[in-house]
């Protein structure tokens, strides 16, 4: 099988019964729904058609909301159309909603005129032109170019090396948000987090939307996100590597760096991690991969990434479904070359608790007593999380009674949920085993590793740890 999850961008390319029903078939386990684009009522629409696609193929596949946060555009622009701009023109972005032109554009995004100083540089368009700051005051920033190329409106601006005084979470993500709980979307994701506090104003809005168990996950795009990174992993249920941005805010050279300082951290702390943004760019016009992007992918598996993230290959390439069949051969030859690798992590995460030490002592007895499979019941993910951050060699059959958990589980390693009646009592371990054989989840004969835990230890069933050959 394979460990390493698949999450693919849903856009004018993907967003059809037909092609959904491929990149299901693909392997892909999460949908991203990127709110930086669209419509409220047509993201309705495709979480529909996605959840009708995973019925279809009797699949839990989760549905992503990623919010858009407070990314710093240009404004619109004269007839629609982009502005050439070459090396040594002048250029004045002034603060306001007013249509730009060859020598002025606008943003609505009032503090960056206060925040940058005659030196700083700015990234347009994920920084295919850079602009040197003059002067700067008074809503107006005079620039001069010094790498040009034609500037579409709406496009992005990076100001790397300077603190922006900006919430992770504006009216609109908050808008946004309110509207994808109330949908149901399985995990949400915020961009352009700084700090914890960041994370704790979502909390609130999803407190009051009434869904505060929806896994939140913080997008590490800002030098401010990996100093605080640590603190940052105590508050968080996943992080999402986001090299674009963060490739624009910080040094390019520093960025293979942050990943695996990222991806290593997020393992030690029990919290799934997705490496995204230009796996395979060259498969939005081509059919096939470079090689350095091939390399690159596979370095996310050595790594240790729960799941590796598709854009713009699946939102707008030419072939969504090929690029997914692409991405998971690499993801099976790279684990399939580094299993020993891939273990090696320690988990911090509520040391010395009993359901750290039971998860590790289940992934001891499946690798000492040659399991073919760990069964775990959990009735909130935690206990699949914990056993996923220590990278056990065989698969791990995630039994719970609800599909929204079922669901949260996807973008976690190596997790295979199955959603069935638990009920109040005591763990039915013999008829779950019994069905997971019949349905052929698990060979008959083959051994086995089943393992439930409880924080109330007062309950007879509160901890079960046991290996079994499948009848």
């Amino acid at each position: 099988m394979r460990h390493t999850k698949i999450v693919a961008t849903l856009g004018p390319a993907s967003d059809t019964d037909a092609m959904l029903d491929e990149l299901i078939a693909a392997g892909v386990d999460v949908i991203r729904l990127n709110f930086s684009h669209g419509t409220q009522e047509g993201h309705r629409a495709s979480l529909e058609r996605v959840r009708s696609a995973a019925g279809r193929a009797g699949r839990h596949v989760a549905i992503l909301q990623d919010l858009a946060g407070p990314k710093i555009r240009i404004g619109r622009l004269a007839g629609g159309q982009p502005v050439p701009l070459a090396p040594g023109d002048p250029l004045e972005i002034v603060t306001g909603d007013g249509e730009g032109g060859q020598r002025r554009v606008y943003t609505t995004f009032a503090p960056l005129a206060g925040a940058v100083r005659p030196g700083d540089r700015l990234l347009l368009d994920d920084g295919r032109i850079e602009l040197q700051v003059n002067e700067a005051g008074g809503g107006s920033i005079r620039t001069t170019v010094v790498f040009g190329g034609a500037l579409g409106q709406h496009k992005g601006i990076n100001v790397p090396g300077v603190p922006l005084p900006a919430t992770a979470l504006t009216e609109k993500d908050v808008d946004d948000l309110r509207f994808g709980l109330a949908l149901g979307v399985d995990l949400v994701a915020l961009s352009f987090v700084q700090t914890p506090d960041d994370l704790a104003r979502a909390r609130a809005v999803m407190e009051q939307a009434g869904r505060p168990g929806v896994p939140l996950l913080a997008k590490i795009e800002r030098p401010q996100a990996v100093e605080n990174l640590d603190e940052l992993l105590k508050v968080v249920d996943g992080i999402m590597v986001a090299r674009g941005d963060l490739g624009l805010e910080l040094p390019l050279e520093r960025v293979p760096g942050v990943q695996k300082q990222a991806t290593h951290a997020a393992r030690a702390a029990a919290v799934p991690v997705i490496v995204a943004t230009e796996v395979l760019d060259s498969m939005r016009t081509q059919p096939r991969p470079t090689r350095a992007e091939v390399s690159d992918a596979a370095n996310a598996v050595d790594d240790g990434a729960d799941a590796i993230m598709l854009s713009g290959e699946t939102a707008v390439g030419i072939a969504p479904g090929r690029v997914v069949r692409t991405l998971d051969s690499i993801i099976r030859a790279a684990e399939a070359a580094y299993p020993a690798m891939a273990r090696v992590a320690v988990v911090h995460a509520d040391e010395g608790s009993p359901a750290t030490a039971m998860c590790e002592a289940a992934v001891t007895l499946a690798e000492r007593g040659h399991a073919q499979a760990i069964v775990a019941v959990t009735r909130s993910g935690r206990t699949a999380r914990f056993l996923a951050a220590l990278r056990p060699d065989p698969p791990i059959y995630v039994i719970t009674g609800q599909p929204e958990v079922a669901r949260r589980l996807a973008p976690v390693w190596g997790v295979i949920p199955v959603v069935t009646d638990l009920g109040d009592g005591m763990v039915p371990f013999g008829p779950l085993v019994s069905r997971l054989a019949t349905e052929g989840v698990l060979r008959r004969g083959a051994t086995a590793v089943l393992v439930s835990v409880d924080p109330d230890l007062t309950r007879d069933d509160a901890n079960y740890l046991r290996l079994v050959t499948v009848a």
